[in-house]
């Protein structure tokens, strides 16, 4: 009987490393082929790890922004925010660094604000301080206080 091959099993660091080479080539085309290639990554790829899930969703959201997909933004927003402990616990050394990378709560501010949800950009604004990611952050808290 003949030996059977192991399926190739690539680590969540290589698995990360291949969807950002693939979305920089992507979306050297612009937002729109950048969007085409992370639904089709996730259509084929039914066992994403997490972790690379959440840095996906958030070039996602970038996309969609610089696209003026604003309920679509938001959505990706939600999903990269849900995947973050994700995200920690498969890069503890790298995931700060990773973090202040992120575009997501950019853009979900951005989104929140053109939608009107202003209460919602609020939120990103406060998760953004507590997690530390920069002064930038209590500017725009600030900048919408009225809508408290």
């Amino acid at each position: 009987m003949a030996k059977r091959n192991e399926p190739v099993r690539k680590s969540v660091k290589d698995t990360l490393e291949d969807l950002l080479a693939g979305h920089r080539e992507a979306a050297f085309s612009g937002p729109e082929s950048a969007l085409k290639y992370l639904r089709r990554t996730f259509d084929g790829q039914a066992s994403l790890p997490n972790a690379v899930k959440a840095v996906a969703y958030d070039l996602s959201a970038d996309a969609q922004a610089q696209c003026g997909q604003w309920e679509a933004c938001t959505e990706s927003v939600k999903l990269t925010l849900g995947y973050l402990s994700d995200l920690e616990a498969a890069f503890p050394h790298e995931y700060r660094r990773m973090l202040e990378g992120l575009s997501c709560f950019e853009r979900g501010i951005q989104a929140h604000s053109e939608l009107g949800d202003f209460h919602g950009a609020l939120e990103l604004c406060e998760r953004a301080i507590t997690l530390g990611l920069g002064a930038h952050y209590s500017a725009k808290r600030d900048s919408l206080d009225w809508a408290r």
